[in-house]
């Protein structure tokens, strides 16, 4: 009997050893919490093209409306895609997010164009081409924004050169990754993975970290104008918020909720 008894918890030990082991396995990198906060410094706290010796958190406070602007390509397939995409990051972050067929009551631009006029509408929707020449010479589109003194984002413009990314096999990373950049995640980094921020990723969608990322960005426990040291002091709380929501356990499933890619059948 005794024997038996032995032989039972031994099986028991070895079964808890391999749920274990299974269970530890299963957690990807990207649900490491010191991997999601560096993570999230790098993409929020940093800027594409633009050297910030004193970084400072930003996003939107107010609600968005879009105004779109097509006169290349297919308008009605792109309006139904940024509708879409605009919709998913409506549900991930809480922020209200329409379309206006008026260009005063907006404060999203985003313009479907040809490469040869790309420039015309860098001088009509952003400024002077030469304040961002680096992005010209560099990038396959556009995107770029305003701030209140305050660090909330005020007004911002997409420029998606469709002959361009169509032929650079970026069409709708261009519609994913900059209208997601301007909610106020604006840096890209290699060491960021997997995400739309990484350069040398092929995720065209939006993966699970970058919900992940999404959310502590607009989470309470986060205030715009806050430098790198506020936000590390600050993150242990979003992430046990994350954790209690259960964000980081099913970010995989979550994303896809409303997504493009669902939409798409990807």
């Amino acid at each position: 009997m005794i024997q038996i008894n032995l032989n039972v918890i031994r099986c028991l030990i070895l079964i808890f050893a391999i749920l274990s082991s299974a269970v530890s396995v299963a957690k990807e990198r990207w649900q490491d919490d010191s991997y999601i906060e560096d993570s999230f410094i790098k993409i929020a706290l940093q800027r594409e093209y633009k050297e910030t010796n004193y970084p400072k958190i930003i996003r939107w406070k107010k609600p968005i409306r879009l105004y779109f602007e097509s006169d290349a390509g297919d308008a009605k397939l792109q309006k139904e895609l940024l509708s879409v995409h605009a919709q998913h990051l409506a549900y991930i972050t809480g922020l209200s997010i329409d379309f206006t067929q008026h260009t005063s009551d907006a404060n999203i631009f985003v313009i479907f164009t040809k490469y040869d006029q790309l420039e015309d509408k860098v001088r009509q929707y952003i400024g002077d081409p030469e304040n961002i020449r680096a992005a010209l010479d560099e990038a396959i589109c556009l995107g770029n924004f305003r701030r209140n003194s305050h660090y909330e984002i005020t007004r911002g413009a997409i420029i998606i050169p469709v002959d361009y990314a169509r032929r650079k096999a970026r069409f709708l990373d261009c519609i994913v990754e900059e209208i997601t950049q301007l909610l106020g995640l604006p840096n890209d980094s290699n060491d960021v993975f997997p995400s739309v921020f990484n350069d040398v990723s092929v995720d065209t969608y939006l993966s699970p970290l970058d919900y992940i990322l999404l959310k502590a960005l607009y989470s309470r426990h986060i205030k715009p104008g806050m430098n790198v040291t506020q936000t590390r002091k600050l993150f242990p709380d979003v992430l046990k918020e994350l954790h209690s929501n259960g964000d980081i356990n099913n970010a995989a499933q979550r994303v896809q909720q409303y997504s493009l890619k669902r939409y798409l059948g990807d």
